[in-house]
């Protein structure tokens, strides 16, 4: 077959060209004797590498210091919230006890006895009518205005800008 021409027609592939088949003394491959390969030298200087340590290290140590007190503040912060609930309830019995040990009776007595206090006469009651619908109201219309006022956040940048300037 001719090598210049290497498109083949048809579905076989070529044949190869047989070797010589050796005598099994001559096939035995010789063995080299295994020797250690030498290490070669690191690229990277120790300098270089004992940084890259020193600044993993100092790096974790940051991250466990962090976790440390974040865990500290939270078992301090659930102290505090204990206190709190401890406090809580107790101002919440002082309070009933409060309520509950207020006699009327008693109170007027001493109102009667020790503060010369009595209940009024007829003729000391006056009786004020105050109709219902009278109240009052005190109205802000510059707050109105700015919070009714529907402005563009540039005219309020120009309004502040004028407040500011004189």
């Amino acid at each position: 077959m001719d090598r210049k021409n290497s498109y083949v027609y048809g579905s076989a592939a070529p044949s190869m060209p047989q070797r010589a088949k050796q005598p099994l003394e001559q096939q035995r491959v010789e063995r080299k004797p295994s020797i250690r390969p030498i290490p070669q030298k690191s690229d990277i200087p120790k300098a270089k590498l004992i940084f890259a340590v020193l600044f993993v290290a100092s790096v974790c140590f940051g991250i466990l210091y962090r976790f440390c007190v974040i865990t500290e503040m939270n078992t301090r912060m659930g102290a505090l919230t204990e206190q709190y609930n401890q406090l809580r309830n107790e101002n919440r019995m002082l309070n009933v006890e409060i309520e509950t040990g207020i006699d009327l009776n008693k109170v007027k007595e001493i109102a009667e006895t020790k503060l010369d206090m009595h209940t009024p006469d007829s003729y000391q009651i006056v009786l004020v009518n105050v109709p219902k619908s009278n109240y009052s109201v005190v109205l802000d219309h510059e707050y109105i205005d700015n919070s009714v006022q529907n402005s563009s956040l540039m005219e309020k940048i120009i309004n502040t800008a004028k407040a500011v300037l004189p």
